[in-house]
């Protein structure tokens, strides 16, 4: 057996569902079912590759509850990784903090960032920003390959040698803001209002509860830069901005001093063009 079959065996170990693609493709093997066939029986597994040893890989994350934010480099010049890491920076090191889960280097210079899939979320890839889609539905496991990053913007991207439920962070509840925000920008703007039910949380009151929640001390910081990119993100008015800042640090426990307050607002206006 090759490499890719000790892949699958290891997947199929950790009970997340494999099925296999014609060699060389990411195309499932004739005659197959494609992700409706995929599996964690390792008899199955064994079955596939003594048929044909050099089977591609690939996972159905729908039944496995696992989720892939995929970052492209696409031949118009989007570098999603660059566009992720660029939002990450611009949020926080509880952001940056969520990349330390399993992360695979794809063929061309893309990551697959793998997460445990924690909200129904359905099968269909969601474009997140250019460059950027959060998979639900299925991934290619292989020919994608296992990479440490040492310098440059990848720094913060970790490398684990096999994919467990170990390595694996819950997806972060801001992914799944990104995720509604999409959704909702790209259903019809009249029935976005049609279909609302009383009691129903969007986005924005999300965001605007978490003006009134404050945070303790050691926490503060984060809470508030988080918050201020949240605002900023939004399109409102760097004064309005500010005047929130202000109110949103008064509920913290205790209040950040003034002049911290103003450097975190400094820093994510230069951000944003300091607009």
């Amino acid at each position: 057996m090759n490499n890719t079959f000790n892949v699958a065996q290891s997947l199929a170990e950790n009970g997340i569902k494999v099925y296999p693609l014609s060699a060389g493709s990411k195309i499932p093997v004739a005659g197959s079912h494609g992700e409706h066939d995929a599996t964690d029986d390792l008899d199955t597994i064994k079955r596939w590759f003594n048929y044909n040893p050099n089977f591609n890989l690939a996972i159905n994350l729908q039944t496995s509850r696992l989720a892939v934010v995929d970052l492209d480099n696409h031949d118009n010049g989007t570098n999603g990784v660059q566009n992720y890491s660029k939002y990450i920076r611009n949020h926080g090191n509880s952001y940056v903090d969520t990349l330390k889960t399993y992360t695979e280097s794809t063929p061309r210079n893309g990551l697959h960032i793998f997460y445990k899939l924690n909200h129904d979320l359905g099968n269909k890839d969601i474009q997140l920003m250019p460059g950027v889609e959060l998979l639900t539905g299925k991934v290619t496991i292989a020919p994608s390959f296992i990479a440490k990053f040492n310098k440059g913007y990848r720094a913060e991207y970790q490398g684990f040698q096999s994919l467990t439920n170990d390595n694996v962070q819950p997806l972060p509840e801001w992914i799944v803001d990104l995720v509604k925000d999409a959704k909702q920008r790209t259903s019809n703007p009249a029935t976005v209002y049609e279909n609302y039910q009383p009691g129903q949380k969007r986005w924005t009151g999300r965001l605007l509860d978490g003006l009134v929640h404050g945070a303790p001390k050691g926490d503060r910081n984060n809470y508030l830069t988080q918050l201020t990119g949240k605002m900023f993100r939004v399109g409102a008015d760097s004064d309005s901005i500010y005047n929130l800042l202000v109110f949103a640090n008064s509920n913290c426990e205790p209040p950040l001093p003034d002049h911290e307050v103003n450097s975190i607002f400094g820093s994510i206006l230069k951000k944003n063009g300091g607009r």
